[in-house]
């Protein structure tokens, strides 16, 4: 593959040199870097950048199979001259096709840096004066909105997720390219798209309810979600398994509420008392179909009901939702007969709107549903 520079505005892409070994010595002592880019070693030292830049870098560019450029900025100048890196990986010229890296120094973020330099990168390795390529993958750990985010603005199909290897794999979003679908310079996404990447890529807030606090729950509420999630309203009303053990509470703790958060489909918090005591829960379930719409469920302890906590739940998340999530509209759902949902709904500002029938499947049977809305800019 021959050596390529590139210019993307401001920025250059060039091939890396080993006097670059410095610079990016210093961009990789970030942590949050590592956090987001799966394979680089911690603590990453000196020598790791000089046999990236004078060893590994050129030899895959050698042997055609990969492409790494530097991002500079030139008139940044100095230490900051360094703005990320960009890459073609396992490049195929049979099958015309590569897989799409990047990552932004701590100092560079937040000018889309990177976007802006795989923009340029792509319409060269589409192009018949480039690699001619047919397809361009793309994948990131689960998580990493950031990167997702700007996997979105080029115009990536998301098309699933890659289950984790063994030992220290991580599962990852994969996605696809083809030279048509690579957007033109300043294309962005929808706001609720760009909200909900800032919000879930970052860590899961705890939000004030008047007295109460919703958090995320924590291994000291096993035990109350346990005799929560047993008591006979939540398992008559909700498709809760039976019996409940402090295994399942784990598992919801440990792994599904911090999964469903790194996917950005689902904030589920604890609802905790004045003592910072777990009281229930209520979460926000975005819909796949219209990610703009959200669906909130609550489940209030049973020593707890009567307070008003779940009505005072429900206006917090929904106020958070509308604000972090940029959510036009958040519905609720419950069996019909549940007067108890209801009343908190209706209180919390809903507008009933029907019943669906046969809308609900709760142990196995389906039951007609009550639906309501709460919209952007009513009372929560």
């Amino acid at each position: 593959m021959e050596t390529v520079q590139i210019r993307a505005g401001e920025l250059l892409l060039r091939p890396w040199r080993p006097d670059d070994a410095p610079a990016l010595h210093r961009a990789c002592q970030d942590r949050e870097l590592h956090r987001r880019v799966s394979g680089l070693p911690w603590p990453y030292e000196a020598a790791d950048a000089e046999a990236f830049v004078g060893g590994l870098a050129p030899r895959l560019l050698a042997a055609g199979t990969a492409l790494h450029l530097g991002i500079f900025d030139p008139a940044a100048g100095g230490e900051h001259a360094l703005a990320g890196s960009v890459a073609l990986n396992a490049v195929d010229r049979d099958a015309g096709t590569a897989a799409l890296g990047y990552w932004s120094a701590p100092w560079a973020r937040g000018n889309r840096v990177t976007e802006r330099a795989a923009r340029a990168l792509l319409g060269w390795a589409f192009g018949d004066e480039g690699l001619g390529l047919a397809r361009v993958d793309w994948r990131a750990t689960i998580g990493n909105h950031a990167s997702r985010l700007t996997a979105l603005r080029l115009g990536f199909r998301m098309i699933g997720e890659q289950p984790a290897g063994g030992g220290a794999g991580r599962e990852k979003w994969l996605a696809a390219l083809l030279p048509g679908d690579l957007t033109a310079a300043g294309t962005d996404v929808p706001d609720h798209v760009r909200r909900a990447a800032r919000t879930f890529g970052a860590a899961h807030p705890a939000l004030p309810a008047g007295a109460l606090t919703l958090r995320p729950p924590e291994q000291r509420d096993l035990s109350r979600i346990v005799a929560t999630r047993s008591d006979p309203d939540a398992v008559r009303w909700l498709d809760v398994p039976q019996p409940y053990t402090e295994a399942d509470a784990g598992v919801h703790v440990g792994r599904n509420v911090p999964y469903r958060w790194a996917r950005g489909t689902e904030a589920v918090f604890a609802i905790a008392d004045e003592t910072g005591a777990y009281a229930g829960s209520i979460d926000l379930h975005l819909l796949p179909h219209d990610p703009s719409v959200a669906e909130v469920g609550y489940l209030v302890s049973p020593w707890a009901r009567g307070r008003g906590y779940a009505t005072a739940a429900i206006r917090a998340v929904c106020g958070w939702g509308f604000e972090a999530l940029g959510l036009a509209r958040i519905q609720w759902r419950a069996e019909v007969g549940n007067l108890a949902s209801r009343r908190a709904a209706e209180k919390a500002g809903f507008t009933m709107e029907g019943m669906l029938r046969q809308a609900l499947e709760i142990n196995g049977v389906r039951r007609d549903c009550w639906v309501g809305s709460l919209l952007k800019g009513e009372s929560a």
